[in-house]
């Protein structure tokens, strides 16, 4: 019987000790990541550093590539027309994509998705921007006809 009153004293001790603590507790979100919040609004937006940077992947338009030394793209921008030099390796998108590889009629890129979750392993989307159809060898053919 004293060892079941004493265990009853120490159970009552620590309720009261972790309602103590609890209660001085105060939550401070500056600078917290909102744990409710849509993963796409979690996902980085990268303000733009370069011309590759200061639109979304799907807005860029394959003009031609060139084999040299390394491979090279030459992508349009959407607004204004200009064209911007692409390597393998460059960052491309506002949500740090990649350009991973550039063939004749194409430039793969992969950027984190929107799906991925914090603390688990990153997913990414592999992103193909086309040869434009309208630069295709079977298009300048019927131009010229």
């Amino acid at each position: 019987m004293n060892s079941s009153k004493t265990c009853q004293k120490i159970c009552f001790l620590l309720i009261a000790a972790s309602a103590f603590l609890l209660s001085s507790y105060t939550y401070r979100p500056e600078g917290k990541t909102d744990p409710f919040a849509p993963l796409s609004l979690i996902r980085p937006t990268l303000s733009g550093a370069t011309r590759l940077q200061q639109h979304d992947i799907s807005e860029f338009e394959l003009v031609g590539t060139l084999f040299g030394k390394e491979p090279t793209a030459l992508l349009m921008t959407p607004d204004p027309k200009q064209g911007v030099i692409a390597r393998v390796g460059d960052r491309i998108g506002r949500h740090g994509g990649r350009v991973v590889s550039i063939t004749r009629d194409r430039v793969l890129t992969r950027e984190p998705s929107a799906n991925s979750v914090p603390g688990q392993a990153v997913q990414f989307n592999d992103i193909v921007i086309l040869l434009s159809k309208y630069r295709q060898p079977e298009a300048l053919k019927e131009l010229k006809k």
